[in-house]
């Protein structure tokens, strides 16, 4: 099994098609595992937490840059 995290920050859209093709059975060994966004507001949270997947959000501002 293919376990995958997704990264995103906005609507959402790619993580939709990933989770679309793996319920159509056409990525059959794969799963999302977590989907992390740099943003609280991000809709693909609500598409994940629609679908059972744990989000996390990590906040830019909490890492200072090097």
């Amino acid at each position: 099994m293919l376990r995958l995290a997704v990264l995103v920050s906005g609507g959402g859209t790619n993580l939709q098609a990933l989770i679309d093709q793996i319920e159509q059975k056409k990525l059959p060994e794969a799963e999302v595992a977590v989907v992390i966004s740099s943003r609280k507001d991000a809709y693909a949270l609500e598409r994940a937490g629609n679908h059972g997947i744990k989000a996390i959000v990590i906040s830019p501002k909490e890492y200072a840059d090097s």
